[in-house]
């Protein structure tokens, strides 16, 4: 049990990177000489780069807080062809062997996939090949995937109601395969993790022509191999508008890296802040219900282009208090102190009588802010916050399954 405990602080320590860091280092993108025992250690990657013999850099697709992305072409026996390489970081490699087997799970949905008949699996991105490298800072897992586009920026706007639906079909249908067939739980729900099937990848690099690398102003003392990301887009801005381009999408849920098995060693903080479901704030443990929660949330924002929670500290209260103080009025109920009770930070955000200790005056409702953003036509709106309340029930158990969602009159509208 300590060994677990251990390895659930490397995780916490693997889920946040100092921002302190970066800056003092005046790095464009992600901190190269970060070294790995401060969690760091990021392959320093070059454009023409051979990972190995049969994988060339051609572009840096994008980065995050423990890998880099890049672009390669792949050598095979016919011709050449692109593929994403996902370069995790000496210390992400690290952990990941102790805690987290990023490369066993896609492994197993590959396994999985290729008996399944569950339609869900065309929704998650597929392992194509891994390997490892080394540098300076140690070794590098390396997960090779289909070259695929960046998710629409939201940007404060919502997007087209017929492709929101189109997504949230999509995801609910590779979280349908994930939960049932797999057993895994992806906890890591947002839109740097979902990607676009190309269905042209010329074309895709076309649009990302006329974007050169340029470095920014930089002091002179920085190493020179420093390159900024050109992710490829699916679609031009024009297009996105254009709702018969919602039959190109074809999403493709992606990163593995925190998921875990339904059965399997659960850190205790999982999913983006924003995005957190009560039960994993409160500490009574979670389960597949978490993604649907982490979705139902999504979809809001999907919508109106703004976040469902914005967790926030005040004088008398913490982000997370603030956080479940306004979970009651968007879900419609209040929380049933008997099932939470025994969570581990009960009493925390709860006092004897099982009432929140934070309390908000004039609760906003689902309703009152879909209204307040005036999204959905009047005859549509009640079958959209049903949708979303069977998503955002307070208690895991009640929540919808995937399998129900999928089935949502919602969705057919």
């Amino acid at each position: 049990m300590k060994a677990f405990k251990a390895l659930g602080s490397n995780l916490k320590t693997l889920s946040r990177r100092s921002k302190h860091d970066t800056r003092l280092l005046q790095w464009p993108e992600e901190p190269l000489d970060l070294p790995a025992d401060r969690r760091g250690g990021f392959y320093p990657a070059t454009l023409g780069h051979n990972l190995s013999p049969t994988y060339t850099i051609v572009q840096k697709l994008g980065w995050g807080q423990h890998s880099s992305v890049w672009l390669a072409k792949h050598e095979g026996r016919h011709k050449p062809q692109y593929v994403a390489v996902k370069i995790l970081t000496a210390h992400a490699t690290q952990v990941q062997r102790q805690l987290s087997d990023e490369v066993g799970l896609l492994q197993l949905v590959r396994e999985v996939a290729g008996k399944s008949r569950n339609p869900g699996k065309n929704h998650v991105a597929a392992l194509v090949d891994s390997f490892e490298v080394s540098s300076t800072q140690g070794n590098h897992l390396c997960l090779v995937h289909e070259a695929m586009g960046r998710f629409p920026k939201i940007n404060g706007i919502g997007l087209p109601i017929p492709l929101v639906k189109v997504v949230a079909k999509q995801l609910l249908l590779a979280l349908d395969f994930l939960h049932h067939e797999c057993d895994i739980i992806h906890t890591d729900l947002k839109p740097d993790n979902f990607l676009i099937k190309l269905h042209d990848l010329d074309t895709a690099l076309e649009i990302e022509e006329g974007n050169p690398q340029a470095l920014p102003s930089m002091t002179s003392d920085l190493p020179s191999n420093a390159v900024l990301s050109r992710p490829l887009r699916a679609l031009k801005p024009d297009e996105l508008l254009n709702l018969v381009q919602s039959s190109k999408f074809d999403m493709q849920l992606t990163d593995f890296g925190t998921a875990v098995t339904t059965n399997g060693f659960h850190p205790d903080l999982i999913q983006p802040v924003a995005l957190r479901a009560p039960e994993v704030i409160l500490g009574c443990g979670f389960g597949p219900s978490a993604d649907i929660w982490n979705l139902g949330c999504l979809i809001f924002e999907f919508l109106t282009g703004q976040w469902l929670f914005t967790p926030r500290t005040g004088t008398a209260w913490t982000a997370e208090a603030y956080h479940l103080a306004h979970m009651p009025g968007m879900a419609a109920e209040e929380f049933d102190a008997a099932y939470f009770g025994t969570a581990k930070h009960f009493g925390e955000y709860f006092n004897s009588d099982g009432k929140l200790r934070v309390q908000v005056d004039g609760k906003r409702t689902l309703e009152k802010a879909l209204r307040n953003y005036n999204v959905l036509r009047d005859d549509e709106l009640p079958l959209c916050i049903s949708f979303l309340h069977s998503m955002l029930r307070l208690k895991p158990s009640d929540r919808a399954t995937t399998t129900d969602l999928i089935q949502h009159e919602w969705l057919k509208v």
